[in-house]
């Protein structure tokens, strides 16, 4: 038998129904509520003041935070510690030289300098100049030209306008020179004859050789020879002018052919013959000092006396280019300094001054020329030049930067400088020979002995090269 009956059940069906409906009813009144509420609205029937919907809500008491946020304290930031370090590599990038060297095809080797006497050390030394201590170089001095001494006094410096003619005259007579080979003008700039008085110095016997100027240059290094003198170029390579230079330089050292070690270094800049002489404690002589060396005390023409010799210099009258630095040193002289006539003429430390004899200055203690100057004063002629250049009181000048293939040079040293027993005894006269002992007197200027004829175009003339080297080392 059924535990449930037919008539429970549908008791319990009616009952659940009744309350069904009832909820239904009642979502039905409220939707018909809103729908008659909104149809009021739209017809007017029901009208909201916002007005008074603002008015009750201004009575509202609004919210308010009472509370305070806590403070927020700053941290620092974290330390990072790294791990690795890493190392980037930037490549070097290296310009190309701006032109290839060209090496004479004769040099096999590169001509080693002499080594330092005292393992190349620097001693101190003066500066002439300015009396200060300066850097002396012991292996440039173990090459250096050997000094002697130049008696300090007082001598006539300059010429006259008598001598001038009759040089004139003996260079166009003489020497076999055309009209124009030599002038009266270019011996103005060297009156009025003066007296000059001068301290005693050393000078060097023999004008600075290749051999000792391109060690100068190998102990400065690669390169200077552009800009490593007072910042100036020091002297002209084969790298600048290879037709006419003839210190080679191969990026690295500084050499020349064997031919050439022993013969006087050209092409030298008036800054580079300075910087050599102070690296030897040494400096540059001035124009008086050199033609006190040149004429003595007895007012010499030419370093040997008053008539022209062409046994006894190089010229262009002798048929010799140049020639080695100790060659003429057989030649009389009043101290013994060779080639002070011929061979290359010599830069001078003066600026040079066109009326510079007239001035007062000229005649003090010790002249030192002009203060300033656009050229550099040079003496003693060169091996292209005709004798009238080669006179011990001829004058010329030129750019101190422009290096030229008919100058060299030569140093001196002050007495307070000079080493004990480096002087000698300065008469500069070999066994058998005397000096002259009469003031010379233009009108016994002797001749030449032979010659032949040439054009000499001003003061200032560039001789040609002489002939390359043909030997090989």
């Amino acid at each position: 038998m059924s535990r449930y009956s037919s008539s429970s059940l549908s008791r319990r069906r009616s009952g659940g129904g009744a309350w069904l409906w009832m909820v239904m009813g009642m979502i039905l009144g409220l939707m018909c509520a809103a729908v008659f509420f909104v149809g009021a609205l739209a017809f007017g029937a029901i009208l909201i003041d916002p007005a008074a919907i603002a008015a009750a809500n201004a009575t509202q008491t609004p919210w308010v935070i009472t509370s305070t946020p806590p403070p927020v304290t700053p941290t620092d930031p974290p330390t990072l510690t790294p791990t690795a370090t890493i190392t980037v590599e930037v490549p070097l990038i290296v310009q190309p030289p701006t032109a290839s060297p060209t090496l004479n095809p004769t040099l096999q080797t590169l001509i080693p300098t002499a080594a330092p006497t005292t393992g190349g050390e620097v001693i101190q030394g003066v500066d002439s100049g300015t009396g200060t201590t300066t850097n002396v170089s012991t292996s440039l001095l173990a090459l250096a030209s050997e000094i002697r001494l130049i008696a300090g006094g007082t001598f006539q410096m300059g010429t006259t306008a008598a001598e001038v003619v009759a040089a004139v005259d003996e260079c166009l007579a003489g020497y076999g020179g055309a009209a124009g080979t030599c002038q009266l003008s270019w011996g103005e700039d060297a009156q009025p004859q003066h007296a000059v008085t001068v301290s005693s110095f050393n000078m060097e016997v023999t004008e600075v050789s290749y051999q000792q100027f391109v060690a100068f240059l190998n102990e400065m290094g690669p390169g200077s020879h552009r800009n490593g003198c007072f910042g100036q170029p020091c002297a002209r390579t084969n790298i600048e002018a290879s037709e006419v230079a003839e210190i080679l330089f191969d990026s690295a050292n500084y050499s020349v052919v064997p031919t050439l070690l022993n013969y006087p270094v050209t092409n030298v800049t008036w800054y580079g013959a300075r910087a050599y002489c102070e690296a030897l404690g040494r400096r540059l002589p001035t124009e008086a000092e050199w033609e006190r060396a040149a004429r003595g005390d007895d007012g010499r023409i030419y370093p040997w006396g008053v008539s022209w010799n062409a046994d006894y210099a190089a010229t262009s009258r002798t048929g010799e280019a140049r020639v080695p630095v100790d060659q003429y040193a057989n030649v009389p002289s009043a101290y013994g300094i060779t080639n002070l006539a011929g061979n290359v003429a010599e830069w001078v430390n003066d600026w040079f001054g066109a009326t510079y004899y007239g001035s007062a200055d000229a005649s003090s203690l010790d002249p030192q020329g002009p203060a300033t100057g656009s050229e550099k004063s040079v003496r003693g002629g060169a091996w292209s030049s005709v004798p009238f250049f080669a006179r011990t009181m001829h004058r010329q000048s030129w750019q101190p930067n422009d290096p030229q293939a008919w100058i060299g040079f030569r140093c001196v040293e002050d007495i307070s400088a000079a080493a004990p027993g480096t002087t000698g005894s300065g008469t500069g006269l070999l066994p058998g020979q005397t000096a002259p002992t009469a003031s010379p007197d233009p009108a016994t200027i002797g001749l030449p002995s032979g010659g032949t004829g040439g054009s000499e175009e001003d003061a200032n003339t560039v001789p040609t090269l002489p002939p390359a080297p043909t030997t090989s080392p």
